[in-house]
Order: C-alpha cells, then sequence, then structure tokens
C-alpha cells in the first residue's frame, strides 16, 4: 500500500473552505480501482491543509491519475484563489499499520 501526502498552503482564514471543499465532493476518487481512504487535515495554525490518500499500490494511483474521473474531479477550480503557493506532493510506502485494538 502507498500513502500520497498532498500538502496545500493556504491563504489567511481559508483552510475551512478548503476543507469544505473536499467535504462537499463525492464519487470521484472512493469508487476507484485500488483506493483505499482519504483524510483531509487541518494545521493548527491553519495554514496549510494535508491530504492523505491511501492506495492498493502505485500503479492504482497512476492510474487515477491519469483518467478521466481525475480530470472530473480537478476541472472545477476547487482551490482556486484559496492558495498561497504550489501543492507539494509527496509519496510514500507504508512500512507499518495498525489500528486500534479491541
Amino acid at each position: 500500500m502507498i500513502a500520497i501526502m498532498n500538502s496545500l498552503p493556504v491563504v489567511e482564514g481559508a483552510a475551512d473552505a478548503v476543507v469544505e471543499r473536499f467535504a462537499g465532493s463525492r464519487g470521484h476518487v472512493q469508487n476507484f480501482p485500488g483506493f483505499v481512504s482519504m483524510e483531509v487535515l487541518k494545521s493548527a495554525e491553519e495554514d496549510e491543509v494535508l491530504v492523505v490518500t491511501r492506495w492498493r499500490d502505485r500503479e492504482a494511483f497512476d492510474a487515477w491519475v491519469g483518467s478521466e474521473e481525475f480530470a472530473k474531479a480537478h476541472s472545477r477550480g476547487g482551490t482556486q484563489g484559496l492558495l498561497r503557493g504550489h501543492p507539494k506532493m509527496s509519496s510514500y510506502e507504508v512500512a507499518v499499520q495498525r489500528g486500534a485494538a479491541g
């Protein structure tokens, strides 16, 4: 499994609006083959939103990026005017994973 971290540097006061855009999106990535999960995290300083997606493997993520669904999900200019710079994407292999005990 891999995790993709997408760091979005947001303009002052825009973190909640960016989070709301992700909360309101439905159906594009959730149903894509190989998609595992997504979390949208807002920093305590509210100057960054971190989007973490998990994928079965790199091939599944690359297929998503090259897909029509990806183009649809990113065509609405969802964060236009809300970012103070370019997003930074990082990719990691999930080396250890634990769930809650119980």
